[in-house]
């Protein structure tokens, strides 16, 4: 233990012996630098100028030696005088750039920082001017001292295509007899497949030229293997567009596919056979290896010339039908454009001045919110424009109300329009909302005002005026907004000058006034009306298709309707339901061959039951369906109610068909 102790004494003693021996040494040294001479002191640097000349005159670039400091070239070689001229040496650097100042102070500062760099955005001039297109390469010589050197992009892109087609041709015959070996073998293995096969086959090496091809390809193209084999084939089956125009090769999918090394598909190309015919072909070009080096393509091809053909007269076909169309869709729009024409609103037909002049007072009435009176004889269509006055208006969605002056006692229509509470009047059980109220906000149709009791014209008149009415036994006043449209086929002037109608519910009814012409005045509209009402008795009894014939509308016109429109519907329903073989033959009943006028005139049974049909049909139609109760079918008939009934199922009628 004592023996150990000593020795690592010892060993201490000796370590700072020796250390103490290295300061003095280093004191020294101190005192002998601080003794040289400024002429040695500066030798060390003279002696890296000296290297730095050797080592740029022999670099095998051209290189030059900067000092960024004082912005001069301090050393350049002899392919540097070549490459920049042989006053860059000692020139300013900052004089030899063709770039921004701060490229250049950016390429530096890398240089600086990592020791050394590489760039091509350094871009020099030679001192005639002609600029050079670079990669730089910036070594840290010294602080101040950069060594550059120079690549001559386009010498070097000079170099390696001459390498290339010096390669290129050492490997000349040999390469190319080497890859059409490869071919050889390719087909020798593959013969049968390659020759049954229904599509064209042929392989190209990488010049372009034919290494074999298949008898499908040669049965196609015309041209025999030995014409093919060793010809650039582009230029023999490939060389122009359908069009005539030049195709250059290297503009060919097919060279494209072994030079990018991808398939190419294309789907309408076309081949020129021997005899100078095209084909219209679609093929896939797929690049082959030969032990990992690229040898050429193979070409896989299939004639669709029958094909496109084949698509060309089916386009011709779509198109002549979508000429077809577009005319048809012509005709169609002329013809919607003479039915829009005849029918501008719902239900109203015709193109006569006298329609013309009813649509535009019907769209100036629909668009303003007066009242409105519409006059005209009975069946002249009144009805008709109250419905198309609402459906044009913004009230269409409100309901258009219709109550009758003339079928209802004064008390009875005062009740109807006003409404009533429970108890107001004998038979007054409950409480009922009259049509005032229920044409809040739309239309009220008041038909054949004329008929209009006094003391309810002047109620009328008041609610008008005011825009609130009371309800028979209520005291509190209901608030109304409508439009009220009139109708009556009465003159209402002479009505007026006699004393049955107001004059203050005469102008205020009287706002805007609409005058219905009677069919006879009217007959260009005839047909048009003819033909709509023949279609709507078809689709509603669902009656077989009839046609009018030229027959027909000279009958139609020479008729003079004294019962107007309402007059015409209801020959043409009756001719449309008797109608036999598609034929219609029409049945005008005129006022002197009707009963009662003493005229002697002999009607079959038949003849009385149609007669009789129509009469009910008519006070079906007026009651909107209605058979019993006080304004049904069998009260306008005078009739009881089971005898209408009886009748309406004798005679095959539906009252569902005039609701």
């Amino acid at each position: 233990m004592r023996s150990d102790n000593r020795l690592k004494t010892v060993t201490t003693l000796n370590l700072l012996m020796n250390f103490c021996a290295f300061l003095t040494n280093f004191r020294k040294l101190r005192i002998f630098i601080r003794g040289m001479r400024p002429e040695a002191a500066r030798l060390p640097a003279m002696l890296d100028l000296l290297d730095s000349d050797r080592l740029v005159c022999h670099h095998p670039l051209p290189t030059v030696l900067v000092n960024t400091r004082t912005d001069r070239v301090v050393t350049a070689n002899q392919a540097a005088n070549h490459l920049l001229g042989p006053e860059a040496l000692g020139a300013a650097f900052s004089d030899l750039l063709q770039c921004d100042l701060s490229i250049a102070a950016v390429f530096f500062d890398a240089v600086a920082h990592f020791g050394n760099y590489i760039d091509r955005g350094l871009s020099l001039s030679r001192t005639d001017g002609t600029a050079l297109r670079l990669q730089s390469y910036g070594v840290q010589y010294r602080p101040d001292l950069v060594l550059l050197s120079f690549l001559d992009l386009d010498e070097h892109d000079h170099r390696t295509r001459m390498a290339e087609q010096e390669a290129h041709q050492r490997a000349g015959l040999s390469q190319w007899q080497n890859i059409y070996g490869f071919f050889r073998e390719v087909e020798a293995q593959n013969h049968l497949i390659l020759e049954a096969a229904g599509e064209g086959i042929y392989g190209i090496n990488a010049m372009g030229q034919a290494t074999f091809v298949n008898r499908a390809a040669q049965e196609m193209l015309g041209w025999s293997s030995d014409d093919l084999i060793g010809r650039d084939l582009h230029a023999t089956i490939h060389h122009k567009h359908l069009n005539g125009e030049h195709f250059p090769a290297h503009t060919c999918p097919i060279y494209a596919s072994f030079r990018r090394e991808e398939t190419m598909r294309v789907e309408d190309d076309v081949f020129w056979r021997k005899d100078g015919k095209p084909i219209l072909v679609e093929y896939v070009s797929t690049p082959i290896y030969d032990h990992g080096v690229l040898a050429g393509a193979v070409v896989i091809f299939r004639d669709v010339t029958e094909r496109k053909e084949n698509e060309r007269k089916l386009r011709e076909a779509l198109a002549q039908v979508e000429e077809l169309k577009v005319k048809l869709e012509q005709e169609n729009d002329y013809l919607l454009t003479e039915i829009r024409s005849a029918r501008s609103h719902t239900g109203v037909v015709g193109v006569s001045p006298a329609i013309k002049s009813l649509n535009a007072r019907i769209d100036l009435a629909a668009r303003n919110k007066a009242h409105v009176l519409v006059s005209g004889p009975p069946g002249s269509g009144k009805s008709l424009t109250v419905s198309a006055i609402h459906e044009a208006s913004d009230r269409q969605r409100r309901p258009l109300v219709r109550i009758s002056c003339d079928q209802m006692s004064a008390s009875e229509l005062e009740a109807e329009l006003f409404g009533y509470r429970r108890g107001a009047f004998a038979g007054a059980t409950r409480d009922t909302t009259g049509k005032l109220i229920m044409a809040h906000n739309g239309t009220l149709h008041l038909d054949e005002v004329a008929e209009l009791p006094k003391v309810v014209q002047a109620k009328l008149h008041d609610v008008l005026q005011r825009g609130h009415f009371q309800r028979l036994g209520d005291s509190s006043q209901t608030p109304v907004s409508l439009t009220v449209v009139a109708t009556t086929s009465r003159d209402l002037m002479a009505e007026l000058r006699s004393g049955r109608f107001r004059q203050d519910l005469y102008f205020a009814l009287n706002v805007f006034s609409i005058t219905c012409e009677p069919l006879h005045d009217r007959s260009e509209d005839i047909p048009y009306l003819a033909k709509h009402f023949l279609d709507r008795t078809t689709r509603r009894l669902r009656l077989p298709a009839t046609r009018l014939s030229k027959s027909n509308i000279d009958a139609l016109m020479q008729y003079d309707w004294p019962g107007n429109v309402r007059e015409l519907e209801n020959v043409i329903e009756r001719a449309a339901i008797l109608a036999q073989g598609g034929r219609l033959k029409f049945d005008f009943q005129r006022p002197d061959s009707s009963f009662g006028t003493g005229a002697d005139v002999v009607l079959t049974h038949e003849e009385l039951r149609n007669l009789e049909r129509e009469n009910l049909q008519n006070a079906l139609r007026r009651a909107g369906g209605k058979v019993a109760g006080q304004k049904g079918a069998a009260a306008m008939l005078g009739i009881a109610p089971t005898t209408a009934y009886s009748k309406i199922k004798s005679l095959g009628i539906d009252p569902k068909h005039f609701k």
